[in-house]
């Protein structure tokens, strides 16, 4: 859960200063990528200690990741910006949870 919020934490910040300058841009990238290590971390030993293997909804949830990952610097270029960055994140946030609960595709 703490890397959950700091992946988005770090994602909600850079948003909100993708426009001009700020004395948190270094803690702002820390917490994304603390976040994203974080979960990753966790996703594989939850997945190892339950004997999931790799099903698909996994492999979906690891494109999300990357995903994820590639925000920052979508939001720095101004790819994606504003309304449309934190809407994708929310999907993106919400699929995983989805795929996580759920786990469609278990096969």
């Amino acid at each position: 859960m703490i890397g959950l919020v700091s992946l988005f934490l770090g994602i909600g910040g850079m948003i909100s200063y993708s426009k001009g300058t700020s004395p948190f841009k270094g803690l702002i990238g820390a917490f994304h990528g603390i976040g994203l290590v974080l979960i990753l971390v966790g996703g594989f030993g939850i997945s190892a200690k339950l004997h999931y293997g790799f099903p698909t909804w996994m492999i979906i949830k690891l494109v999300i990741w990357i995903a994820l990952a590639a925000m920052i610097p979508l939001a720095k270029r101004e790819v994606l910006k504003g309304a449309t960055l934190w809407s994708v994140v929310l999907i993106l946030g919400v699929l995983a949870a989805y795929l996580g609960i759920m786990k469609p595709f278990q096969g």
